[in-house]
């Protein structure tokens, strides 16, 4: 497996921040979450039409820890974060190069500052979302070499935590992911070391987050979530073979959809 300098740099930075940000706020309403989800990733061609998918065998497997409490006395600015990392196995399937077996990594890390408005906090923050395709040295059904991909997502979430009073056993959150920046690595040195590595930069899309909440009592709240990201076409890249330009490449338009059920515990 990869990671290219870019994604080890906003790791590496976000985790300290998360560190900071946990050691702060552990006595309060730290959460370990555990969720299993399906995950669905199409793209299609410049006419819409089917080109690839990658769709969840069985589950994804997800580890996290969050804090989403509003605090109802005292300061009504509220900060929350997500951090989560994710294991899974997925079922290629392509119309052009057949199908076979690959193996996923994803990592989603968010932070937010939040203002209470009575049962209502609106929110905005900063998220990432790395993911990891580790498909290099497979051969498809038809007979053609996989490589790895990496896909780095750089993004503004805007949304709201609703903690109704009256329900008090509910929570739930919503959110509209404004796509900053992406950039998508292909690495076609796996197929031979005559290959460059092809990078495209990604700058069009837009994702939604919906989560809810449902309080089980002695800290344990089990939930169920809805994700979806809409990427448009990538810019062109180059790809070239022994440094002369074998031709140029782009990621297409794409579409991810996530759906899961969960179990989180507070550790204090």
């Amino acid at each position: 497996m990869k990671i290219s300098t870019s994604a080890n740099t906003i790791l590496i930075g976000l985790f300290g921040f998360f560190v900071l940000i946990i050691q702060s706020s552990l006595v309060h309403s730290e959460e370990v979450t555990f969720d299993l989800s399906y995950y669905d990733y199409e793209e299609t061609d410049d006419s819409g039409n089917f080109f690839m998918s990658d769709e969840s065998d069985i589950a994804f497997v997800s580890l996290g820890l969050r804090d989403w409490e509003t605090r109802p006395t005292g300061n009504p600015w509220n900060f929350f974060h997500t951090l989560e990392i994710t294991r899974g196995w997925v079922n290629y399937d392509s119309a052009s190069t057949g199908t076979m077996d690959k193996d996923y990594y994803k990592f989603r890390g968010e932070v937010f500052a939040g203002y209470r408005l009575g049962d209502v906090t609106p929110i905005v923050g900063l998220g990432y979302r790395w993911l990891y395709d580790d498909g290099g040295g497979s051969t498809s059904s038809t007979g053609h070499s996989s490589y790895d991909r990496q896909s780095e997502y750089l993004y503004l979430p805007l949304g709201a935590i609703y903690n109704p009073s009256k329900f008090d056993k509910w929570r739930i959150k919503g959110q509209f992911n404004l796509f900053l920046d992406g950039q998508q690595t292909s690495y076609a040195s796996d197929i031979s070391a005559g290959f460059n590595d092809l990078v495209n930069d990604q700058s069009d899309g837009w994702g939604i987050d919906f989560n809810i909440d449902y309080n089980l009592g002695d800290n344990a709240t089990i939930y169920g979530f809805a994700r979806h990201w809409d990427i448009g076409k990538s810019e062109i890249g180059t790809l070239t073979y022994a440094g002369l330009v074998s031709w140029y490449a782009w990621e297409p338009a794409n579409t991810t959809t996530e759906i899961g059920v969960g179990l989180s515990y507070k550790l204090y």
